[in-house]
């Protein structure tokens, strides 16, 4: 396993970065990570910019940051959105008053279906109530051939994968 993707919530953390790489992987954000910090006075470590641009969402991507979708993208992003959300996200045609919580959710559909789009192979994030618990994890690690890990479970990885390769 050599590629990663951080989401928001890690991309400010030093040390995980700094163990990462020095363990060997390849290690990116998304460009809604960007959107998202954008004006919160965090930065992506090293002030690095989103190496995965999302796949577009009218009313969300920004133009010229994203990639165009395909079908089976949409409907990935809708399945991803009702596991993180246990099935409580407004459908479609119901979300242009989404609450602050509902659009945080929606940025985080965005951000895992990046990743698995871009076939990356292990997605970080200390989001445990929408990407572990209750067996989120395993249905989304199932579901679309990724692992999840914590922050804290990334960096005992790391270690040991730094173990086996000095």
């Amino acid at each position: 396993m050599s590629t990663v993707t951080l989401d928001t919530n890690l991309v400010d953390d030093e040390r995980l970065l700094a163990v990462a790489l020095a363990a060997g992987f390849k290690v990116a954000h998304t460009s809604v990570t960007g959107r998202e910090l954008s004006g919160s006075g965090i930065t992506a470590v090293g002030t690095r910019r989103a190496q995965l641009f999302e796949t577009g969402l009218v009313g969300e991507s920004v133009a010229g940051a994203f990639v165009p979708g395909k079908n089976e993208e949409s409907t990935d992003f809708e399945r991803v959105l009702d596991i993180i959300s246990s099935g409580s996200f407004p459908n479609a045609e119901k979300r242009e008053d989404l609450s602050n919580g509902q659009h945080r959710q929606l940025r985080d559909a965005m951000i895992f279906c990046t990743h698995i789009r871009e076939k990356r192979e292990i997605f970080v994030t200390n989001d445990k109530r929408g990407f572990v618990d209750n067996g989120r994890r395993q249905l989304l690690e199932q579901r679309y051939r990724t692992k999840i890990l914590t922050g804290a479970e990334f960096l005992q990885l790391c270690v040991k994968f730094q173990g086996h390769h000095t």
